[in-house]
C-alpha cells in the first residue's frame, strides 16, 4: 500500500495531539505528519510525549506550511487546539488555504467543540459566548464513526464529537428501536478521567486534589448535552435525560451507567436492540455482566453491557476519553471520509491490565 497521506496537527503537543500522532504512526497511508504548538516551537516531539521517543521523529513547528502541504495527494489536518480557538482562526486559515489550492482537496477534521452544534444560540447554551465565527456552523459533519456513515463519506470538513457525548449517544441511540418499550426518561450517570481536562494542570485535574476523591461537577449543565439531544432529535427519539458528570480518581477512560423504568422489558430484547444497531460495528463490543475501563484504555474500542429486572433497566458503556472519546474516532471519521477501511491505524487493543 503505497503511503500517500500527509498530516497536520493543529495543537499536537496536547492529550489529544499526543494521541493522533500515535495511532497515525500506526497508518499505512501516512506519509509524513507535521505537528504544530506554538507553546513548544523547536522542541522534539519525544520531549514532550516521552511515549513516542524512536516512532515520531521531528519536532514542533510553530505554523504549517500549507503550499507544501498542497503538493500531497491526500493532505489532512486535524484541529486539536482548545475549544474556540480553531473558530477564531478558521477565517485567517481559510484564506490561507485558498491561496495554497487546498480549499476543496482539504479534508479537516476539528477534536474541539467548536463545530458540532449547528447555531450560535444552541453554541452559547453549551459553551457560553458568543462563536467566533457563526457563519460556518453547520457547515461540518458531525462524526459520531457509528451514527448516519453516509454524510461522512467524502466529507472534507468533520466535527468529532465530545468524549461524554460519543459515550452516552452510543448508548442512547439504541433505545430508539425498542418501539413502545422505549423509555421516554434516562438517568445518565458517568465518570471520567483527569485527562479529559487537557494537558494544563487545574484545581481538578491535579494529582493531589484528585487522586483520593470523587466527586460530581457541572450538574445538569455538561457542554456535551446540546450535541446529545441535537442526534436525538435528529434521530426522531423522544428520549430526556438528566445527566450528572463525575471526576474519578484516573488518567483514563468514561464509564456511564444509563437506568430507567422498564415494566415488560426483557433483557434479552434490551440486548437485541444493541445488536442490531452495532452488528457491523467494528469498534462497539458486547459485553456480558459489566464493561471495563482497563479493557479499552488505549484502544478505540467502547464496551457496553445492558440489564434489565424488575420493571428496571439499565446500560453501561466505558471507553478511552482520549481514543474513542477523541483522536480515535478523528482517525475513524477520516477513514471513513477516505472510503479506507475504518480500522486503518486503530486495530489496537487495550492494554490490560
Amino acid at each position: 500500500m503505497k503511503p500517500d497521506m500527509d498530516v497536520v496537527i493543529l495543537g499536537a503537543s496536547g492529550y489529544g495531539g499526543g494521541e493522533l500522532l500515535r495511532l497515525l504512526a500506526g497508518h499505512p497511508h501516512l506519509h509524513s505528519v507535521v505537528g504544530a504548538s506554538r507553546q513548544h516551537v523547536g522542541k522534539d516531539i519525544g520531549s514532550v510525549h516521552p511515549n513516542l521517543r524512536g516512532v515520531i521523529r521531528g519536532s514542533f513547528v510553530e505554523a504549517p506550511d500549507w503550499i507544501r502541504l498542497a503538493e500531497s495527494d491526500c493532505p489532512v489536518l486535524f484541529a486539536a487546539m482548545p475549544h474556540g480557538e480553531f473558530a477564531r482562526q478558521l477565517p485567517h486559515l481559510e484564506q490561507q488555504w485558498h491561496a495554497a489550492g487546498l480549499t476543496e482537496r482539504l479534508t479537516v477534521i476539528d477534536l474541539s467543540g467548536d463545530f458540532r452544534l449547528a447555531d450560535g444560540a444552541g453554541f452559547t447554551q453549551s459553551y457560553g459566548g458568543e462563536h467566533p465565527c457563526v457563519d460556518r456552523l453547520g457547515s461540518f459533519v458531525y462524526g459520531l464513526s457509528e451514527w448516519r456513515r453516509t454524510p461522512l463519506a467524502g466529507a472534507r470538513r468533520i466535527a468529532n464529537p465530545g468524549c461524554f457525548a460519543t459515550a452516552l449517544q452510543l448508548a442512547l441511540l439504541p433505545l430508539a428501536d425498542l418501539g413502545d418499550a422505549c423509555p421516554g426518561w434516562v438517568a445518565v450517570s458517568a465518570i471520567t478521567g483527569s485527562s479529559g481536562s487537557g494537558a494544563s494542570a487545574s484545581d481538578t485535574t491535579h494529582h493531589p486534589t484528585r487522586a483520593n476523591d470523587f466527586r460530581a461537577y457541572k450538574m445538569l449543565a455538561h457542554q456535551h448535552e446540546g450535541e446529545v439531544r441535537r442526534t436525538l432529535a435528529e434521530e426522531g427519539a423522544a428520549i430526556e435525560f438528566a445527566f450528572v458528570p463525575h471526576s474519578a480518581p484516573l488518567v483514563r477512560g468514561i464509564f456511564a451507567t444509563l437506568t430507567f423504568p422498564a415494566p415488560g422489558l426483557s433483557r434479552n430484547t434490551l440486548r437485541d436492540a444493541y445488536v442490531a444497531r452495532y452488528d457491523a460495528a467494528r469498534f462497539i463490543r458486547l459485553v456480558d455482566g459489566t464493561p471495563r475501563v482497563a479493557a479499552v484504555v488505549g484502544s478505540n474500542f467502547a464496551d457496553i453491557a445492558v440489564e434489565a429486572k424488575a420493571g428496571s433497566a439499565c446500560v453501561m458503556i466505558a471507553i478511552d476519553n482520549l481514543v474513542k472519546g477523541m483522536a480515535g474516532q478523528a482517525v475513524q471519521n477520516l477513514n471513513i471520509a477516505r472510503g479506507w477501511s475504518e480500522d486503518l491505524g486503530l486495530a489496537i487493543a487495550g492494554a490490560f491490565p
